[in-house]
C-alpha cells in the first residue's frame, strides 16, 4: 500500500491539529482542514489550507466533510475533562470518533490515525487517586480510565477495533501524555523545577506538540495492518531526574522496570519507534535551563 496522499485533519484548529497541519503540509501531503472554529471569510493564512467548518458530532456534518481522502488524522474533541462539564467530554470525544468512523466506512477511506491519550491507563484524571501498576508505563498497562476524559478514549479505541473488524481498513491510536509547546514549558513545569518531590501521575512525562505532530507523519507513511495502540512521549522526564531513584522514593509500591537512560521517561514509546520509525528528538532542555528558567534563545 503506497502513502497517502489526501489527508484531512480535524480538529485542525486547535493545540495538536494545527501542528499536524503544518506537519503534514511539510512532508508533502495535500491536507484538508476541518473544526468547530468560525473560519476566516476574507484573504487569511489560516486559509492556505482548505478549510470547513463543522461539528462532527453531529452526523451530517461529518459525512459531509469526511470525503474524497485517503486518510483522517482525528484530533477533534474536547482535550481534558476539568473545563466542560462531565457528560459534554464524554458525549463530545465519543459521538465525533463514532460519526468520523462511519462517513469514512461510507466513504472507504482506508487509514485512521485517531488521537487518543495517556488517560485511557486511567490516572491521570482519576476521582480516586491511585498509581501505575508498573514505570516506565507501556501499551501491556491495564486501561483502568474511570474518568469522562479517559472513558471517552477508551471508548475511541474500542470504536477504531471495530471500525478494522468490519472493513479492510486500518487505524492507529496514539497516546500522548501531557503535550506542551514552547510557549508553555515554563509555566507548565514551573512547579516542578519548585517541587523536586511534586509527584505526577505518569512519572514525570511530557512530549512536545512538534514531535507529536512528527509521529501523525509517520503514522501515515508507515502502513501498518489492524488497529495498532502506541504511547508517545519524550525521551526523557521532566527536569532530567533518575526516574527509578525517584519511583522508589517517593512511590515505593510501583514495580520498576528497566530503562534505556538514566533520565528516562515514565512513558515507553519503544513501540511507536518499532513500529514507525519514530523518535522523540525534542526535550525541555531545548526551552528551559536547569532551574527551570526560559533559556534566552528560546525561540531562535
Amino acid at each position: 500500500m503506497s502513502s497517502p496522499q489526501r489527508v484531512l485533519v480535524t480538529g485542525s484548529r486547535g493545540k495538536v491539529g494545527s501542528h499536524v497541519v503544518g506537519a503534514l503540509v511539510e512532508a508533502g501531503f495535500d491536507v484538508r482542514a476541518t473544526d468547530i472554529a468560525r473560519p476566516v471569510y476574507d484573504a487569511h493564512e489560516s486559509n492556505a489550507v482548505p478549510y470547513v467548518q463543522a461539528d462532527l458530532t453531529e452526523p451530517g456534518d461529518a459525512y459531509a466533510v469526511v470525503h474524497d481522502v485517503d486518510a483522517v488524522v482525528h484530533t477533534a474533541g474536547i482535550p481534558e475533562p476539568t473545563k466542560n462539564v462531565a457528560h459534554t467530554v464524554f458525549s463530545t470525544n465519543v459521538a465525533s470518533t463514532f460519526n468520523v468512523i462511519e462517513a469514512m466506512i461510507a466513504s472507504g477511506i482506508p487509514r485512521l490515525i485517531n488521537m487518543s491519550s495517556d488517560s485511557v491507563s486511567g490516572m491521570t484524571w482519576a476521582h480516586r487517586p491511585f498509581l501505575a501498576r508498573f514505570c516506565p508505563i507501556d501499551e501491556s498497562h491495564p486501561d483502568l480510565a474511570h474518568d469522562a476524559y479517559g472513558m471517552s478514549k477508551r471508548v475511541s479505541e474500542i470504536l477504531c477495533d471495530g471500525f478494522v473488524a468490519r472493513t479492510d481498513a486500518s487505524a492507529v491510536s496514539i497516546r500522548p501524555t501531557w503535550v506542551l509547546t514552547p510557549d508553555t514549558y515554563a509555566a507548565n513545569l514551573r512547579p516542578f523545577f519548585e517541587d523536586p518531590d511534586l509527584p505526577s501521575a505518569v512519572f514525570w512525562s511530557y512530549i512536545d506538540v512538534r514531535d507529536l505532530a512528527d509521529l501523525a507523519v509517520a503514522s501515515l507513511t508507515h502502513p501498518t495492518p489492524g488497529h495498532e495502540v502506541v504511547y508517545a512521549a519524550a525521551a526523557d522526564n521532566i527536569g532530567g531526574r533518575d526516574l527509578l531513584a525517584d519511583v522508589e522514593r517517593l512511590h515505593p509500591t510501583v514495580e520498576r522496570r528497566p530503562v534505556s537512560r538514566v533520565d528516562a521517561s515514565g512513558i515507553d514509546s519503544s513501540k511507536a519507534a518499532r513500529l514507525f520509525g519514530w523518535v522523540a528528538s525534542r526535550s525541555w532542555r531545548d526551552e528551559l535551563g536547569t532551574d527551570g528558567t526560559p533559556l534566552k534563545d528560546a525561540r531562535s
